[in-house]
């Protein structure tokens, strides 16, 4: 009895010495005023626009809304019911319609600039004030970009997703900056999302990630601390030091491997890791390719520029390779180029018009000033300039052919 006396009086004083210890850790952060990272009670805003979706990871919610503060123009966002970023469609197509539908990433979805200044909704005007080999038919251009995606989330979208609205052209914008990475379960560090793998000569969809938990594939948004109640981490202020110690260090850790795989994007792979993730990119693009073409549609691939590849500056470009190690700026273009000509898909690369564009005006069709200038996405100049390639294109291409032709022409097919 005695002894057990003792160990509760033992217990008693190492059990008040951490009780002591906390309370003297919680007054020190809050007289030094570090607050540390709070566990979100809600979803913020932008999380609101966004749901879980089975086929795609994740996808926009139908109807909701919020306020964009992010890179770029601040701006009031909007999904339509269909859960798009863009206008209402039905998805009856109307008689006399040509219907394009793109499918992207965020720079399709585009949220930095108002949806009036994205190239979809530009390439549409154009479209049908401009081009003359239309007809008497009109011109609907659908959204389909949602940010984030890689090829594979963009195939299961034309799946689940497209062939709802019969489209007559399918175009992809295909992001060689982190698309051939966004393909590869071993490269890519978000693993909420729907990879392809090769099984038997055969690109299958590797569905795993739907049995991950919170922990594994929110593994940058998500702290061991968060397995906690949010009213505890968020009433101790030691809590949230330990949770933004804690997510810094991984962030710390994903840059660092970042910048490290970063040039391998832009030479011929080297490793297996690398051979595979291009195999699986260009499977993805073929496969998509030939459904669509099953479908009696047509498909073509928007090949996005990155910002150092049309910076206005030609020495600022030799810069970033040498500050990245970059062999060849051009290498994906040029092999998704290739990958074009090999299957007798149409590739339009905006890298061209665009670096003409800002070298002529010396000005940086990527970036806008409360973000990084000449990096990041595409602002309302480098929107207005791909929305005219994209329409050059078209237009000029089936004025050059007759009706009836059997080449990779949706305006001449259809008229």
């Amino acid at each position: 009895m005695r002894k057990l006396s003792l160990w509760v009086q033992q217990l008693s004083l190492i059990l008040g010495g951490i009780i002591a210890g906390i309370f003297l850790g919680e007054l020190a952060l809050h007289l030094g005023g570090i607050k540390g990272m709070k566990k979100p009670k809600e979803p913020v805003s932008f999380d609101v626009y966004r749901l879980d979706d089975p086929a795609g990871g994740w996808s926009l919610n139908p109807g909701a809304s919020f306020e964009w503060q992010g890179e770029g123009d601040r701006s009031f966002i909007r999904a339509n019911q269909d859960g798009l970023r863009d206008r209402e469609h039905t998805k009856q197509k109307p008689p006399k319609t040509f219907r394009i539908a793109v499918v992207g990433d965020s720079f399709a979805e585009a949220l930095q600039v108002p949806m009036e200044n994205t190239f979809w909704w530009k390439m549409r005007k154009q479209l049908n004030q401009k081009c003359t080999a239309l007809g008497d038919r009109k011109v609907e251009v659908i959204n389909f970009g949602v940010q984030g995606y890689g090829t594979a989330q963009e195939l299961m979208t034309l799946r689940h997703k497209v062939w709802e609205y019969s489209p007559d052209l399918v175009l992809l914008a295909f992001f060689p900056g982190n698309d051939i990475i966004n393909n590869s379960k071993k490269l890519e560090f978000y693993k909420r999302r729907p990879f392809f793998i090769y099984q038997n000569g055969e690109l299958i969809p590797d569905q795993s990630w739907l049995k991950m938990s919170p922990a594994e594939h929110d593994y940058l948004q998500f702290s061991s601390v968060d397995y906690l109640p949010t009213w505890l981490v968020n009433k101790s202020r030691i809590l949230r030091l330990v949770r933004q110690v804690d997510l810094n260090n991984k962030k710390s850790l994903v840059d660092a491997a970042e910048k490290k795989r970063f040039p391998n994007n832009f030479q011929e792979p080297i490793n297996p890791v690398w051979k595979e993730a291009w195999q699986v990119t260009e499977g993805l693009i073929t496969l998509m390719s030939q459904e669509v073409k099953a479908k009696n549609a047509d498909f073509m691939v928007l090949i996005v520029s990155m910002g150092a590849q049309v910076h206005p500056d030609p020495i600022g470009r030799q810069s970033y390779m040498k500050q990245f190690g970059i062999k060849d700026l051009y290498y994906p273009n040029q092999r998704i180029k290739a990958l074009g000509d090999r299957l007798n898909i149409t590739t339009l690369d905006t890298v061209p018009r665009l670096r003409e564009y800002a070298e002529k005006n010396k000005t940086c069709v990527h970036g806008f000033p409360n973000a990084l200038l000449c990096e990041g996405h595409w602002n309302s100049q480098g929107h207005e300039q791909v929305g005219q390639l994209i329409v050059q294109h078209l237009c000029d291409k089936s004025k050059a052919e007759p009706s009836g032709s059997t080449k990779n022409n949706a305006l001449v097919k259809y008229k």
